[in-house]
């Protein structure tokens, strides 16, 4: 019996009478496979993709020492836990297999509740190993400001998003006018409004139908969401609902009077600037066939630079199918 959200064990065992023990111990817990051989284990390797492996020592023509070698010196499989499994009992062997990269060491005649308990702890240790370096990887990409994944995330998430064909939309956000606030603030209060911003778009996805949507911050005032379709133009409605409700709070009160500032424009010159707001861009992943990010991106931009035409907040979503 199988269960596809389960764990994946391979067996790799020349003995046909262990490999029943095993299955027999394990099918009802975890997606069990199994390989007559070291050869065969390397060859099915890359389509199953185990979580786990049991591997003997004892086989002929390629025995499990080799096997190791072989699969803890490619970088795509040298994070798979190998168990050894064997009737040897020597400590040079386990000295051995531990050497070669094996996380533990199983002899026989089996006893159920040790492999049971051994497999499960392993399991346990590398997803939570696996949890570490991710957070991790976003640690070290998250912008400094608001903690929020950056652009290798997003762009990651982006791609993982095209290439699976999901509905969602990808929501891209700039904060009108913010370099003309910065000028005239100074960038401590700017990256206040910065963080207001991410604090707002987050809260208002925690309180939305999807809490578990991805948030990156591209860097300066740009913010990315990604959203299943359904809720494309509603969430990004009650985010701009948010900033012109709050934005106020960072302005003197002669500016909040006025609804304007004077700063200075790219070239220096003395200009009015209206009160911050939003340019929200919209592209539904389902109207067109997108390949990579980079298009996503180009879009994005494009209905981005539509949103800046109109004052105000505005949102403009990509309708056109293709």
């Amino acid at each position: 019996m199988q269960n596809e959200s389960s764990n994946k064990i391979l067996i790799i065992d020349d003995s046909i009478e262990h490999i029943k023990i095993l299955i027999a111990l394990l099918e009802d817990l975890y997606d069990v496979y199994f390989a007559k051989s070291g050869q065969e284990g390397l060859e099915i390797l890359p389509s199953i993709r185990p979580d786990i492996i049991l591997l003997d020592i004892m086989m002929p023509e390629m025995d499990g020492f080799e096997v190791c070698r072989r699969i803890t010196s490619e970088e795509l499989w040298k994070e798979i836990p190998i168990i050894f499994i064997s009737a040897q009992g020597a400590d040079e062997d386990e000295t051995k297999g531990l050497e070669l990269g094996a996380i533990d060491y199983i002899t026989k005649p089996f006893s159920p509740a040790i492999v049971r308990a051994r497999i499960k702890n392993h399991l346990q240790l590398r997803t939570a190993m696996l949890e570490l370096k991710r957070l991790y990887s976003l640690a070290l990409d998250a912008n400094p400001i608001t903690g929020l994944p950056g652009n290798n995330s997003i762009t990651q998430h982006i791609e993982s998003k095209v290439l699976s064909g999901e509905d969602v939309c990808v929501i891209y956000t700039d904060i009108d006018n913010f370099k003309a606030y910065n000028d005239k603030y100074g960038f401590t209060r700017g990256d206040d409004v910065i963080h207001f911003t991410s604090e707002m778009i987050r809260d208002t996805v925690l309180n939305s139908p999807c809490p578990d949507a991805f948030i990156g911050h591209v860097g300066g005032d740009d913010f990315i969401l990604v959203i299943p379709s359904e809720y494309g133009y509603d969430i990004p409605q009650e985010i701009i609902r948010q900033f012109d409700k709050n934005i106020l709070q960072f302005y003197n009160r002669q500016d909040t009077d006025l609804r304007y500032i004077e700063s200075k424009n790219r070239q220096g010159k003395p200009q009015i600037f209206p009160i911050m707001s939003l340019s929200i861009a919209g592209i539904d992943l389902r109207n067109k066939n997108y390949t990579t990010c980079l298009e996503v991106n180009d879009a994005c931009a494009e209905m981005k630079k539509r949103a800046k035409e109109t004052p105000g907040s505005t949102i403009c979503f990509d309708r056109r199918r293709f």
